[in-house]
């Protein structure tokens, strides 16, 4: 390999970044060579400096000097300090020298300071080389924040994941004490980064903690629950926070040598915990072509947003709104495309039907592929965590529908397009909610959630959904249905979601075509005798609402099920399918495969007899599994209460 060559094109944009893993394989043979390989490049980028240029592929290049100082033992650290001070010298030379030739002064200086960033963090990682072991790890985890890098560190030296600091603490305890300060501070984004530290270190094979250690773990955490639940104000205003808190006590209860059965468990309903090896290996080897290599596939350039839960496994679906001319907005909704990766008959996709959904458990379990985690996948997650979701920054194969809608909420045109996306930003429900209620400095983000909010405020008063079927949706975590809260972010994915399912159910319905339809039905009078229930309870409560009353409930409100045919009274709805999570349940890849089938050409007569035949099939096989699902996840969730 020309590592020089590789670097450049990566540096003028022209090829890929290459792999830690791969890099080091060759740095740790020609370590001086390629040290001053990277700081050539580097400094011809700091030479020609433009007011355009942007250095974080600059930076990304320096990257690789971490690699070089963590592994290699024959680096001669003088010379890469001199490198570093030299480095840093030209960059304020040059900034003087050209100052009065760089028209945007402010972007210039920010580009430069992310590279003296970077030559600091490398100044000091070269200096504390030689250190105790955990000077390094500390470095890697509150300073270079890399993953993917402190992931090959581990894989590379896992007596890395047990290490202790100077004052004989754990890095564990140590995460889990960071972990609790970004809660404190409301520092989402560090959350989500110690979040996914925690269950990296977790699943190393010879990762050990103690019963002792475990407990003084715990204390940290309750201590944290204490500062946050001082009264009921505070109880009330840090529920979120004490709701991540109690995950967490939860993971770390379950850390002990004798793992819950799941296997057992799971066997007894007839679920797949684990994908064989060749599935696996096809998960991995899934990528998205280039633009110029698609027939059939539009690239979009809209400004595109995901907004999912903080523990999101799969990204599956993102949204874009703008306002037209005319007044109206056009709402686009982009969902995964599996079927852009696999055909339908293949292994892939018939054994992500077999397992007919993603199964959320209460707790985590260990698994061979992805140790420590509470989503049973349908998909192997090299697949639906990383090359299909809608990972921001990073172009994607989708299906996107778009909606034209008038301002009294009616979609007065439609397309449904199969695509090439890129999420432009990765939202938690928090982070949108915030931007809604603070605003943000980023305008194309501001216009899109602002166009969202209001496009959702229409459509709220055009969809009239059941009051009762809300309730009992917002108050029950079930994921074969919409997440159901009618505020804030959380409406705006309800309600396009809700409208998307809809417009493709009637497109069907409309043409006479075999779909699988999402169906629900209340006979009038068990609706009759719910409503009495709920009134004689709230008047025995004086008013005031029964805390687990619609939880009671959900066990005798007739539930939804997949038919060829009907419609949806929770909903209120003529027709409505599932089609905006291909990525976690069966029935909307069979409704992407209709609609390659139905909307994508011209079906025969034998084309749909033969979609007819196999929507017959798989309506049986899923609704037949949804009880099992139900009675695995009640059961292992009582065996680890009393364990």
């Amino acid at each position: 390999m020309n590592i020089e060559k590789v670097l450049k094109k990566y540096l003028d944009n022209k090829g890929n970044k290459i792999k830690y893993n791969t890099f080091f394989q060759y740095a740790k043979d020609s370590t001086k060579k390629t040290i001053e390989i990277i700081f050539k490049l580097v400094n011809n980028e700091i030479d020609s400096m433009s007011d355009s240029k942007n250095l974080d592929r600059t930076v990304e290049v320096l990257k690789y000097i971490e690699v070089i100082i963590g592994y290699c033992d024959d680096v001669n650290r003088q010379i890469v300090k001199r490198k570093i001070i030299k480095l840093q010298e030209k960059i304020s030379r040059i900034f003087i020298e050209k100052k009065a030739n760089f028209k945007k002064k402010k972007k210039v200086t920010n580009e430069f300071n992310k590279v003296r960033r970077e030559l600091d963090m490398l100044a000091k990682m070269n200096k504390e080389r030689n250190t105790k072991q955990y000077s390094f790890i500390e470095y890697l985890v509150e300073e270079a924040k890399n993953i993917e890098y402190l992931e090959y560190a581990i894989k590379n030296s896992p007596a890395l994941v047990n290490v202790k600091d100077k004052n004989e603490v754990p890095l564990f305890r140590n995460l889990i004490i960071n972990y609790l300060k970004c809660i404190k501070e409301d520092n989402e984004s560090d959350l989500l980064y110690y979040n996914h530290l925690i269950s990296v270190i977790m699943s190393q094979d010879n990762f050990k903690i103690t019963e002792i250690e475990k407990r003084k773990c715990l204390e940290e955490v309750y201590k944290c629950v204490n500062k946050l639940s001082i009264n009921k104000k505070s109880q009330k205003k840090n529920s979120k926070k004490l709701q991540l808190l109690s995950q967490l006590v939860n993971t770390i209860k379950s850390m002990d040598q004798n793992k819950l059965p799941i296997d057992e468990i799971a066997s007894k309903y007839n679920i797949s915990i684990n994908f064989n090896e060749e599935l696996i290996e096809k998960a991995k080897l899934a990528k998205v072509p280039s633009t110029g290599e698609m027939t059939g596939r539009e690239e979009i350039k809209d400004y595109i947003i995901s907004i999912d839960g903080i523990s999101a496994v799969e990204i599956d679906d993102a949204l874009s709104c703008r306002k037209l001319s005319n007044g109206n907005y056009l709402l686009g909704v982009h969902i995964a495309s599996v079927l852009g990766y696999f055909p339908y008959e293949s292994d892939m996709i018939q054994e992500a039907i077999k397992r007919n959904q993603s199964i959320y458990l209460p707790h985590k379990y260990q698994s061979k592929e992805h140790d420590f985690n509470r989503t049973i996948p349908m998909f192997p997650y090299a697949f639906c965590a990383d090359k299909a979701s809608l990972k921001e920054g990073e172009k994607r194969l989708a299906r996107s529908y778009y909606f034209e809608i008038d301002k009294n909420g009616d979609v007065v045109n439609q397309k449904f397009l199969k695509t090439i996306i890129t999420n432009n930003k990765q939202l938690t429900y928090d982070n949108a909610n915030d931007i809604l209620k603070h605003g943000t400095d980023n305008e194309k983000l501001q216009e899109t959630i602002d166009n969202l909010s209001e496009v959702t405020k229409i459509l709220d008063i055009r969809y009239a959904t059941s009051d009762l079927y809300e309730k009992i949706k917002e108050s029950v975590s079930d994921y074969s249905e919409l997440r159901v809260k009618k505020v804030g972010a959380e409406n705006i994915v309800y309600q396009s979601m809700l409208l998307t399912g809809n417009k493709v159910a009637d497109y069907f319905a409309e043409h006479g075509y075999p779909l699988l339809y999402r169906v629900h039905y209340v006979n009038e009078q068990d609706l009759q005798k719910l409503e009495s229930m709920i009134n004689n309870l709230n008047e025995t409560y004086k008013g005031n609402q029964f805390k687990n009353l619609y939880q009671l409930i959900y066990g005798i409100y007739p539930k939804g099920w997949y038919a060829e045919e009907g419609c949806h009274s929770g909903l209120e709805l003529d027709h409505y399918c599932h089609c905006t999570s291909a990525l976690r349940r069966a029935s909307d890849i069979i409704v992407e495969h209709a609609l390659e089938v139905c909307h994508d050409q011209n079906p025969t007569e034998d084309d749909l007899k033969k979609l007819q035949a196999e929507i017959a099939e798989k309506v049986i096989i899923i609704n037949e599994r949804t009880s099992p699902i139900d009675y695995f996840i009640k059961e292992y969730q009582k065996k680890h209460r009393y364990k």
